[in-house]
């Protein structure tokens, strides 16, 4: 299970070479998962219980310095329920509690991922009882009791999304690792049993989402496919699986979508079709900087060696942290381009 465990440490620019197991034992929690130890559950009718709210100030609404680009949640027709990745590193317990910092040697996910919708939608983020970084490599039954934990979390908080804010709005969901992971279990129990006609799109990169868990539900087949999802993981070009241990078969098989020219499966795409990275010092645009194309359930990305996407001391061939950034303006158009022919269909502006 130590890919996935790779993935989310990279996020946070982890080091994890010669240390690994003294790093293992750091991150442990302390004794087995109780529901004596378990914190209280949050109350999505309380401020408090989400991470970002289109009426509060908060980090989706952070903008890099771009000539041009601009925060617009507060005309926006649309709306964005994101989920964060894993921010729960050194941990004592195996969830975390409602009110644990989201930000993690300085990088906050909100802002470096969930700011990349504030344009065209409203973002709504929830905090849950995410499980702890080492739920992932466990196996003990411990991990995945905690996975039930934040799972009950975020279900919880779709349903109070639905009820108490959408009021019929078109809307996307997206979310990254532990997030994307997660909000399977949303398209599962809410949007794939039954069509939901204002559900535009779900951005699930980070985790592999493998097709057969849905019945309805469809991989979206270009940029204005409507309804449907889309995931891909980002690593380095000429990667092989073998590159980053092998991982059990929940990790691999997943679908990959470019998220240059929204097409799965895609065959190479060169430089001068990609819109745009935004690195992690989030104030330049890499405009037309990595060719990319999938490769099973990877996504090559040919980058020229930069600190600011890659990982800083762990697998320079793993671009997890950068899921997001390295086509940051990619999305950011894609979503635009999505509600365009969203509201197209529907004969209304």
């Amino acid at each position: 299970m130590r890919l996935f465990l790779y993935s989310s440490l990279l996020f946070w620019g982890f080091l994890f070479s010669n240390c690994t197991s003294i790093f293992l034992y750091l991150i442990k929690p302390s004794g087995p998962f109780t529901q004596e130890k378990v914190p209280n559950s949050p109350d999505y009718s309380k401020k408090e219980s989400w991470a970002a709210l289109p009426e509060l100030k908060d980090d989706p609404d952070e903008v890099p310095a771009i000539a041009g680009w601009k925060d617009g949640q507060n005309v926006a027709k649309a709306d964005v329920f994101f989920v964060h990745p894993t921010t729960f590193i050194k941990a004592e317990g195996w969830n975390a509690e409602i009110g644990s910092s989201l930000i993690v040697y300085g990088l906050s996910p909100l802002k470096m991922q969930a700011s990349v919708f504030n344009e065209s939608a409203k973002v709504y983020a929830p905090r849950y009882r995410q499980a702890a970084l080492y739920s992932f490599i466990d196996d003990s039954g411990n991990g995945e009791k905690a996975f039930e934990i934040a799972k009950k979390d975020v279900l919880s908080a779709f349903d109070h999304y639905l009820k108490n804010y959408n009021q019929g709005r078109p809307f996307f969901i997206a979310g990254h690792s532990q997030g994307s992971m997660m909000l399977v279990h949303v398209l599962k129990e809410y949007l794939d049993k039954k069509k939901v006609s204002n559900f535009v799109a779900a951005y699930l990169p980070g985790w592999a989402i493998h097709s057969s868990e849905f019945h309805n539900l469809k991989v979206c087949k270009n940029s204005k496919d409507l309804g449907c999802y889309i995931s891909w993981n980002s690593k380095k070009w000429g990667s092989q699986l073998s590159d980053f241990a092998l991982p059990p078969e929940r990790y691999v098989g997943g679908i990959c979508v470019n998220p240059v020219n929204w097409t799965p499966n895609s065959p190479e795409t060169p430089k001068e079709e990609h819109k745009g990275g935004v690195g992690i010092q989030f104030s330049e645009l890499d405009k037309a900087y990595v060719r990319t194309k999938c490769e099973g359930e990877m996504l090559w990305v040919d980058l020229p060696s930069n600190p600011n996407y890659e990982s800083r001391r762990g697998n320079k061939k793993n671009y997890h942290i950068s899921d997001y950034g390295l086509f940051y303006s990619d999305i950011r158009e894609n979503v635009k381009e999505r509600l365009e022919e969203y509201f197209n269909k529907k004969g209304k502006r």
